[in-house]
């Protein structure tokens, strides 16, 4: 009896310390901040929904299977660039001249490694091409026909123009063209097949402006962040925000938090906000929670964006001051959910 009760006590030590010791992963991603419309049609909500499932589920797999942070924020980030209802790769927004330029970047938290594009104009993924960039070059950030040149030597995937055309996109430039008293354009700078809808949904023209991005701990201690975005709705032709701005936009620190930013890029860049939230926890000895909550109610002003965070202990932070952010997060503790306002879904 003695024995047995020493191996059953044994046992259970040793589940427990197996227990307390699995290592932790977490993932956070954002669909962009803004202001989508509580009156956005029920099939668009449910595209909404939809996508940032899709997008959480890819990264959370990678992260369960003892995956790396990095491929987990790349690969969620390409599902959302495939997605149309987000400003990034197919759900591109429309510049003043009647076409695409996208940005992106990428970070390790390991070794503060990062990739960037910015302006390209036919990547299927330009998150891809990023991360091509921080691993095949000694550069962090190239652009337009030189981003475009390096990723097609790295056979990333190019589309035609006409991939990125929405109509809903195309009557969001009409309208801000309008009401900034330029002329409006009369078709996009590309032609379009005979195929491609023209309809727009008009619940869906509220939408001002949204970024994707991602933020991930992995199993192995590591934090990594990517953002990729279509811009601004009638930007200036070669306009660069926030999203391929390291510090700006993106940040990772094994040391810190990873970030990833959504909302008025220039402001984002003057403040730099993504480093600014690791510094605060680094240097002024601030929790994740205390340092985004700072960065978006006390340095930015309302209506400016957000940001999505997580740290090595596995919290996530997921703070916005517009009127909507879609966002979604997952971590081993079994803590899983998606928003675009400030109720979940199925709530």
């Amino acid at each position: 009896m003695h024995w047995s009760h020493s191996i059953f006590c044994f046992s259970l030590l040793v589940c427990g310390t197996l227990q307390a010791e699995k290592p932790r992963w977490a993932i956070a991603l954002h669909g962009g901040a803004g202001t989508v419309s509580k009156e956005i049609s029920q099939e668009r909500l449910q595209k909404y929904k939809g996508a940032l499932e899709k997008a959480l589920h890819e990264g959370e797999s990678i992260l369960e299977s003892g995956g790396s942070a990095l491929d987990a924020v790349e690969r969620t980030v390409m599902v959302l660039e495939n997605a149309s209802c987000f400003n990034a790769g197919k759900g591109a927004v429309f510049n003043a001249e009647g076409f695409h330029q996208m940005d992106a970047s990428i970070m390790d938290g390991q070794d503060l490694s990062c990739g960037a594009v910015s302006a390209v104009e036919r990547i299927r993924n330009p998150i891809q091409a990023a991360r091509l960039v921080m691993e095949k070059t000694p550069h962090v950030l190239l652009t337009s026909k030189g981003a475009e040149e390096f990723a097609k030597a790295q056979s990333v995937a190019f589309v035609s123009p006409d991939y990125f055309y929405d109509a809903t996109r195309w009557k969001q430039l009409q309208r801000k063209l309008r009401k900034s008293g330029r002329p409006a354009i009369e078709a996009p700078s590309y032609p379009l097949p005979a195929t491609v809808s023209q309809i727009g949904d008009p619940s869906d023209m509220a939408i001002s402006r949204g970024t994707v991005g991602c933020v991930a701990l992995d199993q192995h201690g590591n934090l990594a962040a990517a953002t990729s975005t279509g811009g601004m709705t009638g930007k200036m032709v070669g306009r660069v925000g926030d999203a391929p701005i390291i510090g700006a936009g993106t940040y990772a620190d094994n040391k810190g938090c990873a970030i990833s930013a959504t909302g008025s890029g220039e402001e984002y860049i003057r403040n730099a906000i993504a480093a600014q939230v690791n510094w605060r926890m680094r240097y002024a000895n601030q929790s994740l929670s205390e340092a985004t909550q700072a960065c978006i109610n006390d340095v930015l002003k309302p209506g400016e964006g957000g940001v999505i965070a997580i740290d090595g202990h596995g919290n996530i932070s997921l703070e916005y001051n517009t009127g909507s952010m879609s966002r979604a997060w997952a971590d081993s503790t079994g803590s899983r959910g998606t928003a675009i306002w400030e109720d979940k879904f199925g709530e």
